[in-house]
């Protein structure tokens, strides 16, 4: 299985950072799931760095952190 980030989501001037997970063997992937984030951040480079914070945060525990606050 592999998460990766994506383009962050934009609403009412606020963004949220949006992940997708993918299974299965390289070159025969499928997306299994898309999560999003809060919009919460106020640019899109804020979001990507949150984002990516978030990643070590699955990568270290298993578990995205709370979404729905910033992180």
């Amino acid at each position: 299985m592999r998460t990766e980030q994506v383009a962050p989501e934009s609403r009412n001037g606020k963004f949220a950072a949006v992940f997708n997970t993918y299974r299965g063997v390289p070159g025969e992937e499928y997306l299994v799931s898309t999560c999003t984030s809060a919009f919460l951040f106020d640019s899109e480079d804020a979001a990507i760095a949150a984002g990516t914070r978030a990643l070590d945060v699955l990568e270290a525990t298993g578990k995205y952190p709370n979404m729905c606050e910033e992180f």
